[in-house]
């Protein structure tokens, strides 16, 4: 699988958990899993490369209570070992 296709992969598993992706100018603030009043987002540095997307995705992601869905067995073992593929 290529990075975008895994990317995308990453942000449906999100979306299907109801987690809002936010892209964003994150200067100095960090990109990552956050919570705001009960709700979860993503909030990703516009200026991150697809590399650097890709990790902050798994490391989130992994973070996310994925028992409910379906993940494809080799997308699951990359989410519970919280490895990044190299392309």
């Amino acid at each position: 699988m290529d990075n975008a296709t895994l990317l995308q992969e990453l942000e449906g598993i999100a979306g299907q958990l109801a987690v809002e992706i936010r892209f964003e100018d994150l200067e100095e603030s960090r990109s990552g899993l956050c919570w705001v009043g009960g709700d979860a987002y993503i909030l990703v540095d516009r200026n991150l490369t697809l590399a650097e997307r890709i990790k902050l995705m798994v490391r989130s992601v992994s973070r996310l209570p994925l028992e409910s869905i379906f993940i494809r067995p080799d997308l699951r073992q990359l989410l519970e070992e919280g490895l990044v593929p190299s392309r």
